[in-house]
């Protein structure tokens, strides 16, 4: 038996456990972002929202959209794109990490031959995680 063989323990969620969808057209977008939902707001006591791990193919983009009540890091983890910010296209690669926080938009296309992998962190902001 091999330790993957074993329960989980409550601190350890194991990718096969993530729910998995196809987000179409997201934030306006175009194709599909595959979207493992690897922790959301349940799990944390922290002021975590969301982290996801995002799948771009080539040619696949997150739309450009603002966030009210939540600031949202984009991490590349492989692949290359450009991030749309404020209506600004940057070029990004593994290793690149963007903050988007209120008052401001962003975005992100796969720009790349080979599919981009984002990691997504979203935290509430703190005036609306006191207000629930």
């Amino acid at each position: 038996m091999s330790a993957r063989d074993l329960p989980a323990p409550p601190a350890l969620r194991r990718r096969e456990q993530m729910p998995h969808k196809v987000l179409g057209a997201c934030h306006g977008g175009a194709g599909d972002v595959g979207c493992r939902m690897a922790l959301d707001a349940a799990d944390s006591s922290a002021g975590l929202s969301f982290l996801h791990d995002d799948i771009l193919p080539p040619g696949v983009s997150i739309g450009e959209h603002d966030h009210r009540d939540i600031e949202e890091t984009y991490f590349v983890a492989e692949g290359s794109g450009e991030l749309l910010f404020d209506g600004r296209r940057l070029p990004v690669g593994p290793g690149d990490v963007s903050v988007c926080g209120p008052g401001h938009t962003h975005g992100i296309v796969n720009t790349g031959a080979a599919p981009l992998r984002l990691l997504v962190i979203a935290l509430k902001l703190k005036e609306a995680a006191h207000a629930r």
